[in-house]
């Protein structure tokens, strides 16, 4: 009895939501535009000093383009970082083409995989 009174009152039940929800968006005229996140720095007025390509200046907050946040780290210690990251994936990279990945693929390849011989290119067989 319960399955039957909830199909009948369904579709009355989302007509009337779909109604009041058409009147509530017209009634309010519509979604805003969004407000500004920031306060926006006004426009220079002056000339640009020379280095000023080194700033990122979104018009928010300007700031300088190069981090200096690691200051605590030496110059050889971040080369050595660097170059600890490249033979990391140098020596996966070994690993991998050590495995044989071509001999693991359970596909035939392009040679094996033809049906008729190649078309002959060239110029024409002669007739002698």
């Amino acid at each position: 009895m319960s399955g039957s009174t909830v199909r009948i009152l369904a579709p009355m039940v989302r007509r009337s939501m779909v109604v009041s929800h058409v009147t509530q968006n017209s009634l309010r005229g519509g979604a805003s535009p969004p407000l500004p996140p920031f306060q926006r720095l006004p426009v220079p007025s002056q000339k640009l000093v020379e280095n000023h390509d080194a700033v990122w200046d979104d018009g928010v907050a300007p700031e300088v383009g190069l981090d200096f946040d690691c200051q605590h780290i030496s110059k050889n210690e971040g080369i050595m970082w660097w170059l600890g990251g490249l033979g990391f994936f140098t020596g996966v990279f070994q690993l991998i083409k050590f495995s044989d990945p071509e001999g693991k693929n359970p596909a035939v390849n392009r040679r094996m995989n033809i049906v008729v011989d190649n078309p002959r290119t060239g110029p024409p067989l002669s007739s002698e």
